[in-house]
């Protein structure tokens, strides 16, 4: 089967020729394939796009189709269009012959044999160095634009760009001045986005926080040009004064905090206990700000959208633990059942003296081999180095034994459980009585109903399995009328 199947390639780069060169390109390269017997099977064209580099969508969508065998040739205009970098230029070159694809330049007569090969990587190489030379006049351009204050093309909210350099846009300053006014004042960034609701991005988007905070804490607003490394101060005109712009950077990263909260669990300790009982949905804790500009903390359903007052919810659920944990059998349910766990566990599990002590024998059986070498005669490398290292790991875990030993002979009886019990209010916090005592809360209306941890519902519980269950013991939850009862003022509202 004869080849004539054939691809053209085109491209432009943006900072010295137009779109126009595509249709130059493909017109001369259609010509080429008409006059040579070629069939063009396939046009791949990158606008706007560096030569330096193979990071382009059709030249990798042509490189893709070569390998499925779409066509035998590729046409392009002359060298510079398909690549300006000899490294990237030669891979390209083999992976389209080992696909049995062939470069065709409709522009540029290419000599056959070893001419041809001098003369193809000639071109190349005057491709790069004309590429590097642009790139060196492009840098050298804008740096001197830079020294000069001008604006090199990047827009600034708050300037309009005249003649090659910035000049104040009075109806974009009046909302940065603004905004400015209630920082300095003492206004929170909530406070000042929402001074400023009417004010319009020049993409027409409402503003944000931080969209605002970015905004004042430009170097420009006080006057000082900076672009490309080059700054200038009072190279630009300013919107206030340095002295303020100062003043605003300093507050702005005073009043900077994280995203990311430290500890979650700690924050919203309910988080994944909550269930909403409408859709079978988990609850998240989240935050947000009133028009007051007060910080209100919330359960939020992740599927319906309800939210919960966090204060009024947490309150409410250490309140029926505390007053579930004073009547006499849950106490001693929850007495029983730790003192069991902890039987067991002493039944199942070694005792971590034991396991230490272990390791203490391994290395004294070391020690044994490495004395008994060196009676023998031999003297291992690195050997004193290991006797001290041995020697340290043997006082470390002596004295983890002494600790583990004192730690497993203070484990606490049933009587001293209840006494912890009755004391419990005074010495844990509320975000640890959550933790402990809490396996699930089910909000159901105004009603939440709790699983206590102390109950066994297995490892596989959620509350929807055990809604309509009766746990078989005396005291559990789903049965204790301290928690069935009890009816929460929740205050709950749906997220549109």
């Amino acid at each position: 089967m004869s080849k004539n199947r054939a691809a053209i390639y085109a491209r432009f780069s943006s900072h010295n020729q137009r779109s126009e060169s595509i249709e130059i390109q493909v017109e001369n390269s259609t010509r080429y394939c008409k006059e040579n017997g070629l069939e063009v099977v396939r046009t791949y064209a990158d606008y706007a796009k560096t030569g330096r580099n193979a990071d382009r969508a059709e030249f990798q969508r042509m490189m893709a189709d070569a390998r499925t065998g779409l066509f035998d040739y590729v046409v392009i205009y002359k060298v510079t269009r398909i690549m300006r970098n000899r490294d990237e230029m030669a891979l390209a070159r083999i992976m389209l012959r080992k696909a049995g694809v062939e470069i065709l330049y409709a522009g540029e007569e290419i000599a056959d044999g070893s001419s041809g090969v001098l003369q193809l990587g000639m071109l190349e190489v005057l491709a790069e160095y004309e590429s590097a030379i642009d790139s060196e006049r492009i840098r050298d351009g804008i740096k001197k634009n830079a020294e000069r204050c001008m604006a090199n093309g990047r827009t600034l909210y708050g300037w309009n760009i005249v003649d090659g350099y910035y000049q104040i846009n009075e109806r974009e300053a009046y909302w940065l001045r603004k905004m400015k006014n209630m920082l300095l004042s003492g206004s929170t960034m909530a406070e000042v986005v929402r001074g400023v609701s009417a004010m319009r991005t020049r993409n027409g988007k409402k503003l944000n926080q931080d969209t605002a905070t970015k905004l004042l804490r430009r170097v420009q607003n006080g006057g000082t040009y900076s672009y490309a490394g080059i700054v200038v101060e009072g190279g630009m005109p300013a919107l206030w004064s340095k002295t303020e712009q100062d003043m605003i950077i300093s507050i702005l990263k005073r009043r900077h905090k994280p995203h990311r909260r430290i500890d979650s669990s700690q924050e919203w300790p309910l988080t994944g206990k909550l269930w909403c009982a409408c859709c079978d949905a988990t609850l998240s804790g989240t935050s947000g700000t009133s028009a007051t500009g007060k910080t209100y903390a919330y359960y939020k359903c992740n599927k319906c959208g309800r939210t919960f007052r966090r204060d009024i919810l947490e309150d409410a659920i250490v309140d029926v633990v505390c007053q579930a944990v004073k009547q006499p059998e849950i106490r001693e349910n929850i007495a029983y059942g730790m003192a069991q766990y902890e039987a067991s566990q002493e039944d199942d599990t070694p005792l971590e003296s034991e396991m230490i002590k272990g390791e203490i024998r391994r290395i004294d059986n070391a020690f044994e081999r490495i004395w008994q070498a060196i009676e023998d005669g031999i003297a291992p490398p690195g050997g004193k180095e290991r006797v001290e290292e041995l020697r340290e790991r043997k006082t470390d875990l002596e004295t983890q034994y002494q600790i583990a030993k004192a730690n497993e002979s203070a484990k606490p009886s049933y009587d001293d459980l209840m006494r912890w019990l009755d004391e419990m209010a005074e010495h844990l916090t509320p975000q640890e009585i959550l933790k402990m005592f809490i396996r699930a809360a089910e909000i159901d209306g105004d009603v939440i109903r709790l699983f206590f941890a102390f109950d066994y519902y297995g490892d596989d519980f959620t509350p929807p399995k055990h809604r309509h269950e009766l746990a078989q013991k005396r005291a559990s939850s789903c049965i204790s009328p301290m928690v069935e009862a009890r009816r929460i003022e929740l205050r709950s509202k749906a997220i549109p």
